[in-house]
């Protein structure tokens, strides 16, 4: 399903030839640049307005050296930049249309979560609307976990109320901290990106195996024929792995889910698709 989905870079032009800074560039970009790859990249990319670099310490997200213009309007406008908040977006519709009629607590689960945006924010809009979330969220880095916690107080979610689990040491399987068949919803945007080609079935039919009857498993993929990103492989944005929707197809078979209950969400930007996947 192809999907028309606003941003904050909607009015704004898109980057020109000379607007693509370099892997060296001086000053703030520079600093942010260097994250890229990791969670620490994240925070300015999902709130691209915000005037000032984020910090890995502290209560203050947003209290690094200032950002200039140029920064300002590359992480608004950089086709990347503008697929991962459109990507978060969609996953938020999902979850809040899961929440409809639901009677108690939404468990929902994510999955190599980094700082958490997307499933922090549908969190405070279910809680707006009247519903309750307790959620479990699992990373393999500690820093992500802390900075998901700094995130969801942003958002006026208290922390206290979800699970923040870190598996850094010692990986395991999620069903060693999810119960396997307790969650309305399971989010794993980034989950492929965090494992070799050859671990992705195993990978989805673990997170699949924590969705209840009735709930979603939610990933993402980049999509091979995706538009070109003019600077993105010299300033080292991640470029894979990519597949066409019937790659998703397989990966799904492979993983043992059935295909007919996935639908593939596909933003105007035809970057990454947003796969749900109901467990009837």
């Amino acid at each position: 399903m192809r999907l028309d989905v606003g941003d904050e870079s909607d009015d704004a032009m898109p980057l020109g030839p000379d607007e693509h800074p370099s892997p060296v560039s001086s000053g703030t970009f520079g600093e942010w640049a260097a994250r890229i790859g990791t969670p620490a990249a994240l925070p300015n990319i999902y709130l691209p307005s915000v005037e000032r670099l984020s910090y890995p310490d502290g209560d203050e997200m947003f209290a690094g050296p200032a950002l200039d213009e140029h920064a300002r309007r590359y992480l608004m406008a950089a086709t990347d930049a503008r697929a991962l908040r459109v990507r978060a977006r969609v996953l938020q519709w999902i979850a809040q249309r899961s929440a409809i009629d639901v009677a108690g607590t939404l468990r929902w689960a994510s999955l190599s979560c980094g700082p958490a945006y997307p499933v922090v924010a549908a969190i405070a809009a279910a809680s707006e609307a009247g519903a309750r979330v307790s959620a479990t969220l699992v990373d393999t880095c500690t820093d992500a976990l802390d900075a998901s916690r700094r995130v969801a107080l942003a958002h006026g979610v208290d922390p206290a109320d979800h699970l923040f689990i870190s598996v850094e040491d010692t990986p395991v399987s999620p069903a060693a901290v999810v119960e396997p068949g307790s969650q309305h919803l399971v989010e794993a945007l980034a989950l492929l990106s965090s494992v070799d080609d050859d671990e992705a079935p195993a990978a989805l039919a673990e997170a699949f195996a924590l969705v209840r009857p009735g709930g979603t498993l939610v990933f993402s993929v980049m999509l091979d024929d995706r538009p070109p990103c003019a600077g993105c492989a010299a300033i080292g944005w991640p470029t894979g792995p990519t597949f066409d929707l019937a790659g998703v197809a397989e990966l799904l078979a492979a993983a043992g889910i059935p295909v007919a209950d996935a639908l593939a969400l596909v933003p105007q930007d035809g970057v990454y698709a947003v796969v749900e996947v109901e467990r009837l």
